[in-house]
């Protein structure tokens, strides 16, 4: 018997892990490319300036993009599961708000009034993996709703008044430091590398891009294609509270005009990542490139003197190119690879290899059953 009959008689597949390697290229070459380009940036304006590549500039820039770092790594695992979330701006500031309201209206102690505005970006995110994930709602308009929601809702509460004096310790927050560090840089290096690890290390990672790719394939196999992206949404928008709450510490003031354009900025830097819009494909270290590469343009723009105004344009090209580059690959994805459907299905590792040559040295399949397959094939 060979190891393709001893396939079709126990039910064993193909390891998806060769047959994906085509898509594995073009994501990385789409990231690795972004990184280039980074490094191209960093010198220009490295060149342009003589002040980029300082320490306490370089810590600016890891300052500038924790927010927006912190909220895409949840982001990316959503667009990998072929979901989206438009509302992490919006949700960022309306917890901003109800974290003023909760401590100077409601005159709740500083630590109970954080935890509440925490639990308002939690609860927003329920809401929205509910009606995502187990009634089907479209992500994108779920989460629209959601951008203009928690938007108003916000206004509503707070009737658009801004509430400051929060406090040294809050304050610490956004603007204090470890060994020199920005807190901020801290706390999203701590989600990026958790992150990393869940992407990377545990079946999470797999099961979300499993989703992205064909979700009834991937329920039809045991994956949670429901809970996951559910949970997944819970830690966006928790992400996107911490965020506001973050950007209200170091402004020392709640306002609804906190976490505005959020969205944008994750978006594209996880769309610059390689992660593709449908999903299905994507790095976290791409993701990392996107995020460090807004970061780094914001911040050599104003180094340049170029105004706020351009900044936005550039980022907003940024987001077009993000797109087209999408695109690009989409079509790539469906060019015909040069192997035939029969080498593809034949195509073994060799831990597949191994394991069917152990269990017909067992003994654990008849011959008379290879004999009958070998005359059906």
């Amino acid at each position: 018997m060979n190891v393709r009959q001893f396939r079709l008689k126990t039910g064993a597949v193909p390891s998806p892990q060769r047959s994906q390697s085509s898509l594995r290229r073009l994501a990385a070459a789409q990231g690795g490319g972004l990184w280039v380009a980074l490094i191209l940036l960093s010198l220009y304006f490295s060149a342009s300036t003589g002040s980029f590549f300082t320490q306490s500039n370089l810590l600016v820039v890891l300052e500038q993009v924790s927010v927006l770092g912190m909220v895409a790594v949840p982001g990316a695992m959503l667009l990998v599961s072929g979901n989206l979330d438009l509302s992490v701006g919006s949700v960022a500031g309306l917890s901003a708000a109800m974290f003023g309201e909760f401590d100077k209206i409601f005159g709740w102690p500083l630590p109970l009034a954080f935890v509440g505005a925490i639990a308002v970006g939690a609860a927003w995110g329920t809401m929205n993996g509910y009606l995502i994930s187990y009634l089907g709602f479209s992500p994108v308009i779920v989460t629209l709703g959601g951008y203009a929601g928690a938007a108003g809702l916000a206004q509503t509460i707070t009737s658009d008044a801004t509430r400051s004096g929060f406090g040294s310790a809050f304050d610490k927050l956004g603007n204090g430091t470890i060994l020199g560090i920005p807190m901020p840089g801290i706390i999203f290096l701590v989600v990026f590398l958790v992150g990393v690890y869940v992407w990377y290390e545990t079946r999470t990672g797999r099961h979300l891009i499993a989703i992205g790719a064909n979700k009834d394939a991937a329920n039809a196999l045991g994956v949670s294609a429901r809970r996951l992206p559910f949970v997944i949404y819970i830690l966006s928008g928790t992400a996107a509270a911490l965020g506001g709450l973050i950007i209200t510490a170091q402004l020392d003031g709640a306002s609804v005009q906190i976490g505005v354009g959020l969205e944008l900025q994750v978006l594209t830097a996880i769309l610059l990542g390689g992660v593709a819009f449908t999903g299905g494909r994507g790095s976290l270290w791409g993701t990392l490139a996107g995020i460090l590469f807004i970061g780094v343009l914001d911040d050599g723009l104003i180094l340049i003197n170029v105004g706020p105004y351009v900044a936005d344009l550039a980022v907003g090209g940024a987001l077009v190119i993000a797109a087209a580059l999408d695109v690009l690959y989409q079509r790539l994805e469906r060019v015909p690879m040069p192997e035939s459907a029969e080498a593809e299905a034949l195509e073994i590792d060799t831990e597949d290899q191994a394991t069917a040559e152990q269990s017909l040295a067992e003994g654990t399949l008849a011959p008379s059953h290879a004999v009958e397959e070998s005359r059906s094939l």
